[in-house]
């Protein structure tokens, strides 16, 4: 563990953000946990957790930036470490192979993406709930508080948290797939609300329209799920 523990405290200093190559999903594993690294077009993603135990161990991560060969890590929320929020850093990245380097780090991240690419790839904020096939949108989705979903090729989080109290409320995630037939399915890694849907397989409908995805389907804990997600750079100006 003390290994994933150096690595959880160098990450958010030297891997997250990215110029198109280093888009995608990143990680280590071993006895001890998983880490992943989300990278998306603006926003970075670290976690850390133990899938046989069904244990979540951390998250952090927020914008990214590039500042001549360094990139500028700006943090909207940390599971662990709440001071972080609204502060940057600053960090150099490279990629080499198939694999990721970090500044002070030795060891290399491998690529988790690869075979088909899901249809939904990008940064979402939910905007909204159906009910009788009619959007009722939330009046302030995006702040201060606001429950993001960033997928990559095939991996998928979502997260909840208040920009400006720096609080952080929850979040999941692990892989997914899109199919022809409009058919999204996550399959959990890691779940702050309830580790039994750790190892689910949970089937939902896609569609957008005008835009927005409308995500459909069971919630792994059971229940209707109807929601309308916006993509993210509709909030940012």
């Amino acid at each position: 563990m003390k290994k994933y523990l150096l690595i959880f405290c160098l990450l958010p200093l030297f891997s997250l953000g990215q110029q198109a190559p280093f888009l995608g999903a990143w990680g280590l594993e071993d006895a001890s946990g998983k880490i992943t690294v989300l990278l998306t077009e603006h926003i970075f993603s670290l976690n850390r957790y133990h899938i046989a135990d069904k244990k979540f161990l951390g998250s952090e991560g927020g914008t990214w930036r590039k500042d001549g060969n360094d990139l500028v890590l700006s943090y909207e929320w940390s599971s662990t470490d709440s001071s972080k929020v609204g502060k940057e850093f600053k960090t150099s990245i490279r990629l080499s192979k198939s694999e990721l380097r970090l500044g002070l780090f030795t060891q290399a991240l491998k690529k988790l993406d690869s075979g088909s690419l899901g249809a939904l790839k990008g940064e979402w904020i939910i905007s909204g709930n159906y009910a009788n096939d009619v959007v009722s949108k939330r009046p302030s989705p995006f702040y201060p508080r606001r429950t993001m979903k960033i997928l990559t090729g095939n991996h998928f989080q979502w997260i909840a948290f208040n920009v400006k109290t720096k609080e952080f409320f929850g979040t999941g995630g692990g892989t997914y797939t899109t199919s022809a037939d409009a058919k999204y399915v996550e399959t959990i890694e890691f779940f702050t609300k309830a580790a039994s849907s750790i190892g689910k397989s949970v089937e939902f409908a896609y569609s957008f329209k005008d835009g927005d995805w409308r995500h459909k389907g069971q919630k792994s804990t059971g229940g209707p799920l109807d929601e309308c997600w916006t993509p993210r750079a509709f909030f940012v100006k």
